[in-house]
């Protein structure tokens, strides 16, 4: 996919989930649906595979907060990523900081709850070659992505979850599959 493609693609994304949110909040909420509002609602972990363009396959780790609802079914997920590779005998490396914007799509009945969402984040993109001393360079890049997942409350107070997520940054596009947990305050 060119540069323009996935920026169009991005900006569709964007614009699709800007639409729900609106029709969400102008939506009346169920009478036993309650919101939370935003603040600090949970702390967790995550760890897959991340498939960075132009290099092999390897290990991503991550750590989110659940910052809560805005609207029913709308939550506010900022997270920070990482991950290293070598690639060409070049070792690269991306930590990101950023946030998502999941809505959820809960089954009546069901124990497994979809979801779909997008994000903006800023990836600290780094390149060492190790056999030349000194040899490196550092980029700071926005990204956009898009997310699918299911996510299921095991315990009132503990939550698991898988997600694709694909990261569109310029010159280091990503596919990554996820899972994790979030640890829920009760209070």
């Amino acid at each position: 996919m060119n540069r323009n493609g996935s920026v169009v693609g991005a900006l569709i994304v964007a614009a699709g989930l800007v639409c729900f949110g609106a029709l969400a909040q102008a939506a009346p909420a169920p009478a036993s649906a309650t919101s939370q509002g935003l603040g600090f609602r949970g702390l967790g972990a995550r760890i897959g595979f991340v498939d960075p363009e132009g290099a092999s396959s390897t290990v991503a780790l991550g750590l989110h907060i659940d910052a809560g609802e805005f609207v029913p079914h709308v939550h506010i997920i900022p997270l920070v990523e990482y991950w290293k590779v070598g690639a060409s005998g070049v070792d690269v490396r991306d930590v990101m900081l950023g946030s998502d914007v999941n809505v959820d799509f809960p089954v009546e009945g069901g124990r497994l709850t979809p979801y779909a969402g997008g994000g903006l984040g800023l990836h600290f993109v780094k390149a060492d070659d190790p056999l030349v001393p000194g040899a490196s360079a550092s980029d700071t890049k926005l990204g956009l992505n898009i997310q699918g997942g299911i996510k299921n409350q095991v315990m009132p107070n503990l939550g698991i979850f898988g997600e694709v997520k694909y990261n569109f940054v310029s010159d280091v596009n990503q596919l990554k599959i996820m899972g994790g947990f979030t640890y829920n305050f009760i209070y």
